[in-house]
């Protein structure tokens, strides 16, 4: 094997290759300990708690239904490990129970100390710490913390958690501030508890959240307009005067995704009298992308008025991909009611199909064919 020189010397590259494995394996066996040692470590914090754990949820339950439970009494004779299990029942009994059992839990959470701690770790914490203390205050119904502190959300997920605290506690000012603090200066992709949360402060009142998409839609990224979108499409009528302009405008979106999201929402708004137009209706139905315009089709579905139908029947004659027909039947045999064609004619096994596994659900649903039959 060749040598090699390194800073005027001349070392065999045996001992090289022995020091570098010498050194990889002490790496290894290191690691191997330390690995070891924090799984043991951890096994016996777990043993210890679930020791404990029975008794001291016997104590819990025996004192929320005795008329003084006397919690900070209890929580000073508490050990560390006790004290960490008792967390551990607070948190999982306050999302399984409501009303004055919940009030009482919560003072226990006082007498813990936990609203202060989790103030603290509001302005020092990571985001996980951060989103962790949002989450005790909405439990425990503690907005004060929060509201003390100089702690501003940043992230999409703690604007969804400080939201939510305030909701909770009736320290929202008006749905305007909560769709500010979910939306403003932000272009990140909500979580399902995100979504949720805007859904949430936004169903009683539509407008706030309608005049800001109406404003930035084409600004947002594809995936957070989708998700405002989805949103939009459950408001349904709490939607009064404000301006439908941006959805029809999405509807026409060079991205798949936004343009069946767009129409999921308009199908909520069928009563408005301008999204009537033949040669919008036509446009939709004619889109190329084949998910797009069964969107379009249960659109029409939901808004199924004479001129919705008539659309919807003729454009299904002409429907070429078998999803899209298929939904688009589907969608259709909901309002058959409605339709003084005789759609089983025009449409032949689309419609037998669609109908017949409509009347399979409603039997299933009720235990009668006769609402389908009419």
């Amino acid at each position: 094997m060749p040598d090699v020189t390194a800073f005027g010397y001349v070392v065999p590259i045996v001992i090289i290759l022995v020091a570098v494995a010498l050194v990889v394996g002490l790496s290894l066996a290191v690691s191997f300990y330390l690995t070891i040692s924090l799984s043991v470590y951890r096994s016996v914090k777990e043993t210890r708690r679930n020791r404990v754990r029975p008794a001291l949820r016997d104590e819990l339950l025996s004192r929320l239904f005795a008329e003084s439970p006397d919690w900070n009494t209890w929580a000073e004779e508490l050990s560390r490990t006790e004290r960490v299990v008792v967390e551990e029942l607070l948190d999982e009994h306050l999302r399984e129970l409501d009303g004055r059992d919940a009030d009482k839990l919560r003072e226990l959470g006082d007498a813990l100390g936990i609203p202060e701690r989790e103030g603290r770790r509001l302005e020092n914490g990571h985001e996980y710490a951060r989103l962790n203390a949002l989450t005790w205050l909405t439990l425990l119904r503690r907005p004060e913390p929060y509201l003390m502190s100089s702690f501003e959300p940043e992230t999409a997920r703690e604007r969804a958690a400080a939201v939510t605290l305030l909701q909770t506690t009736n320290k929202l000012s008006n749905t305007e501030a909560a769709v500010s603090m979910l939306l403003d200066g932000t272009n990140d992709q909500f979580t399902v508890f995100g979504q949720d949360t805007l859904y949430r402060v936004s169903r009683g009142n539509a407008a706030p959240l309608i005049q800001t998409a109406s404003d930035r839609w084409d600004q947002w990224p594809e995936p957070l307009l989708v998700q405002v979108l989805a949103v939009c499409a459950h408001l349904e009528t709490s939607v009064s005067t404000e301006s439908l302009e941006w959805l029809t405008a999405a509807l026409e979106t060079e991205h798949a995704a936004i343009r069946a999201a767009a129409a999921d929402a308009l199908g909520s708004f069928g009563w408005r009298a301008s999204l009537r137009d033949q040669m919008f209706l036509e446009r939709a139905t004619n889109d190329p992308s084949p998910h797009v315009r069964a969107a379009v089709y249960n659109m029409l579905a939901s808004w199924g008025d004479e001129q919705a139908l008539t659309v919807l029947l003729f454009a299904l004659v002409e429907e070429t991909d078998p999803r899209a027909l298929t939904l688009g039947t589907t969608a259709l045999v909901r309002r058959r009611e409605r339709i003084d064609t005789d759609a089983a004619a025009v449409l032949g096994n689309a419609w037998d199909w669609s109908y017949e596994h409509a009347e399979y659900d409603q039997i299933a649903r009720t235990g009668s064919a006769e609402a389908l039959r009419g």
